[in-house]
């Protein structure tokens, strides 16, 4: 197979999923991040994703080069959020990686680009999501590309906060 396409992770390819997160871990510490670790996310959090059918794959050339959730599930702590869209239904975006040999490549604008298309579709109002504060690299390009900063979240045993994003999909004219 050439070229590329986003499709639903399936079940046999777990292994290579969890090597990619293994890999996005190794550089995320590097740096100073501690977002994912060897508990999260772990097997059978991706396993769960898969069957569930909401974990996409960005296939490179038969290889699988990125990766993204996308369901409805929000963080308890998104109650405390004021969202400008309260009406729903919500898409989240979870999960999103990318491996380290491929970075730069525009493959998370991509997998996002997906996200709003498919969200769009099925009817959602707006797209939720959350990231690391040091996660400098998702930090830029969300705003660039039309969420906005609701808030900040914190989850236990992380040292630093998750800014919590939105990004409005319906027409202002409805």
């Amino acid at each position: 197979m050439s070229g590329n396409e986003i499709r639903k992770a399936q079940r046999e390819e777990v292994g290579e999923i969890m090597e990619l997160i293994a890999k996005c871990v190794q550089v995320m510490q590097a740096g100073g991040s501690d977002q994912w670790d060897d508990s999260y996310p772990n097997q059978e959090i991706i396993s769960s994703d898969i069957e569930n059918g909401t974990l996409y794959a960005y296939v490179d050339n038969g290889a699988i080069a990125g990766i993204l959730v996308l369901d409805e599930n929000q963080s308890e702590q998104y109650r405390d959020i004021k969202w400008t869209q309260e009406q729903g239904p919500h898409l989240v975006m979870h999960r999103l990686a990318v491996h380290p040999e491929v970075q730069g490549k525009g493959i998370a604008r991509k997998l996002i680009a997906f996200a709003e298309e498919h969200a769009r579709l099925a009817g959602y109002t707006s797209i939720r999501m959350d990231t690391y504060a040091r996660n400098t690299r998702a930090l830029a390009i969300y705003p660039n590309l039309g969420y906005e900063k609701r808030g900040e979240i914190f989850f236990p045993g992380r040292t630093a906060s998750f800014p919590v994003f939105e990004k409005v999909l319906t027409d202002s004219n409805n």
